[in-house]
């Protein structure tokens, strides 16, 4: 079975979209969304998506954040999540209570992990492209598919391979360009797929209002010169 995976979309439904129809048309039957639709562009936009169509998704940390509520007005002004706490509502808050930290099961190439921070700790933990990763301890021949540090990456230690997804909407390596992945669960085959999010942003842009500052530098990211990991462009 073909896999498509997203994470990290950060209220940009456009460019959630846009990833979404990316991957169905390469042939992804079973979508996954690895958590934080919300945070830094304001609005349940993607939230509710998630929501309608059912996609199996995981709990993020900003999803942990907009429950809990009691974000100080300094860090707020860039989440943006606080006027969302108090308006989430009940059909919201139990959706996202009911989100999972990880899943996994046995695909035929092996087992298969997927979490929004890392394996230790699934919500919260950082995977950069340089992160030691001999301190994770998944099953030899595992796949597992991360996202949480928006920069894409794949990486083997001690017979696991290690796939960073990325950001479909707010990608902090290259702001212009989202990232998605498209896994064979027969063959083990990951592609990581960068497409062009400038349009789809700006459209959210648009609609969301004004970011901080620091969001909108993020967006404005050049391409570096050499981007890490087995990426290709879509």
């Amino acid at each position: 079975m073909m896999h498509g995976l997203l994470s990290d979309a950060h209220g940009n439904l456009e460019a959630f979209q846009q990833g979404v129809n990316l991957l169905r048309r390469l042939g992804a039957e079973r979508l996954h969304f690895l958590g934080d639709a919300v945070g830094y562009l304001p609005g349940f936009a993607v939230l509710d998506v998630l929501a309608e169509e059912n996609m199996e998704s995981l709990l993020g940390n900003h999803e942990v954040m907009l429950l809990a509520g009691g974000i100080t007005a300094q860090r707020d002004a860039v989440y943006q999540l606080m006027p969302m706490h108090q308006a989430l509502g009940e059909a919201r808050r139990q959706f996202i209570a009911a989100l999972p930290t990880q899943r996994q099961w046995q695909a035929p190439c092996g087992p298969v992990l997927l979490v929004h921070g890392s394996p230790s700790a699934p919500t919260h933990g950082y995977v950069y492209p340089d992160t030691e990763l001999d301190g994770f301890t998944p099953a030899a021949g595992s796949v597992v598919f991360m996202g949480h540090t928006h920069r894409p990456f794949q990486r083997e230690a001690a017979g696991v391979r290690y796939i960073n997804i990325g950001s479909c909407g707010l990608p902090r390596d290259a702001g212009s360009l989202g990232c998605a992945a498209l896994f064979d669960d027969v063959t083990g085959a990951v592609q990581l797929l960068r497409f062009d999010i400038r349009n789809a942003t700006q459209a959210a842009l648009q609609r969301c209002g004004a970011v901080h500052p620091a969001v909108q530098a993020v967006f404005e990211r050049p391409v570096p010169d050499k981007m890490i990991g087995d990426i290709c462009y879509a």
